[in-house]
């Protein structure tokens, strides 16, 4: 029994632990990147994602929080 409230745990903490990222293509090239994380988290995990995605730093093109997840529109600085 202890070993299935432990999976239980891990798995939902996976769930709104985890960060997802997709590039956008735009019109001359540009790109973008979505970021998403579990909403459970704080935003936090979103900037360390878009810190990741943009090492020379970015722009916050949005934020948006939904009940099960929180995304993060970026463009990273050139």
């Amino acid at each position: 029994m202890h070993r299935l409230k432990c999976a239980a745990l891990l798995g939902l903490a996976f769930l709104f632990g985890c960060t997802t990222s997709q590039e956008i293509k735009r019109p001359g090239g540009k790109s973008e990147f979505l970021v998403g994380c579990g909403a459970a988290l704080g935003w936090n995990v979103c900037y360390e994602k878009a810190n990741e995605l943009c090492p020379k730093g970015y722009k916050t093109l949005s934020e948006d929080a939904g009940i099960n997840r929180k995304e993060l529109r970026i463009a990273c600085s050139e």
